[in-house]
């Protein structure tokens, strides 16, 4: 009877010591994770005028390539294989959110840590390579963030596709170590030994300069745009000196392993407005399907990029940004000292058809 009383007793001790540790943690959030105040902001803090263009029945500006054709109406079968005619829409909804930070386990889109790390498992880091070249690490949140559903804004069922109505964390770096070691990626990416060189990489600076034109460069998948190559799918980048490059970068190697995972869909195309109307399995990403907007530490939605771009780039005017695209365009004036976690919130085009 002794033995088990003071098993009980040790056992509550730990746990004691265990929430006081995380109590602890939770202390220095301010410094180890800052809070972006997400839903503080939902309304001020998020860029409206990237939900642009919508089009309905075909009329109402340019989509981005690889969207469904310009037409009047559509038509979807129903549960029973009943065709519905309806009206295509199409537009960019803003509907997850990705953050980054050097710390595990931190969650900067709330200012919340998720636990107290002991065993120091998913430890961010910056170490330099055999030739001197210095590399980061950031770990991810992704959230199911369907803040238009949730202000009750927008909540047609037909444009609604994975029935999210409420924030989600739907997945987090440190339970994926493919993430966290270049060898293990190689698993998931096998084509990482063709992509991941110096040739491909030239091949990405030269989709970066067409960027930089004004154009779409969706081509070759490897490439990242202006970010880099999209290889190794790991949160290992070379951006040390430059992370808003560097999380820019990890957000386009994100969206690439969701869509390979099946965790992410195609919701653009023809496919969107006939026959079933689902989202079809995209082994490759769609780059042109996203746009990102930074939340944190400077919000893209509350301020312009300041100067420093050159004479021949020209700055955003807008409070968004595709995926690749130059951070000298948008990116100047973010990079805050002392502030490491960043926070972007992420538009996917849809198009659906009104029933």
């Amino acid at each position: 009877m002794i033995r088990f009383f003071l098993i009980g007793l040790m056992s509550t001790m730990i746990s004691m010591a265990s929430l006081y540790s995380v109590a602890a943690d939770n202390d220095k959030a301010g410094d180890l994770c800052p809070d972006a105040n997400i839903l503080s902001t939902v309304i001020d803090g998020m860029c409206w005028s990237c939900l642009l263009p919508i089009r309905l029945a075909g009329i109402g500006g340019d989509a981005p390539k690889g969207a469904a054709s310009s037409k009047p109406f559509c038509m979807c079968a129903d549960e029973l294989g009943v065709p519905e005619w309806g009206i295509p829409l199409g537009f960019f909804q803003p509907s997850r959110i990705v953050s980054f930070s050097p710390t595990p386990y931190c969650m900067p889109s709330f200012g919340v840590r998720l636990a107290d790390d002991n065993t120091r498992a998913g430890q961010g880091r910056t170490e330099t390579a055999i030739d001197d070249t210095e590399t980061s690490f950031f770990h991810y949140k992704y959230w199911v963030y369907p803040v238009m559903q949730m202000i009750e804004m927008f909540a047609n069922a037909d444009c609604t596709y994975d029935g999210a109505t409420t924030l989600d964390l739907a997945y987090f770096s440190e339970a994926d170590p493919l993430y966290q070691d270049d060898l293990l990626a190689f698993v998931m990416f096998p084509e990482t030994v063709i992509f991941s060189n110096p040739i491909a990489t030239s091949i990405c600076t030269a989709d970066c300069a067409q960027i930089l034109a004004g154009g779409e460069v969706v081509e070759n998948y490897f490439c990242a745009g202006c970010s880099g190559n999209l290889y190794p799918m790991t949160g290992n980048n070379q951006y040390s000196d430059d992370p808003v490059r560097g999380t820019s970068l990890l957000t386009t190697r994100l969206m690439a392993t969701l869509h390979r995972r099946g965790q992410a869909q195609l919701t653009m195309g023809n496919h969107m407005i006939q026959d079933s109307c689902e989202p079809n399995y995209a082994p490759m990403l769609p780059k042109t399907q996203y746009r990102s907007s930074m939340l944190y530490p400077v919000r893209e939605a509350s301020s312009q990029p300041k100067g420093g771009g050159g004479s021949s780039i020209p700055l955003s005017t807008g409070c968004c940004h595709k995926l690749g695209d130059s951070v000298l365009k948008w990116g100047n004036g973010r990079l805050v000292p002392g502030r490491e976690a960043f926070v972007y919130l992420m538009y996917s085009w849809n198009d659906c058809c009104l029933r």
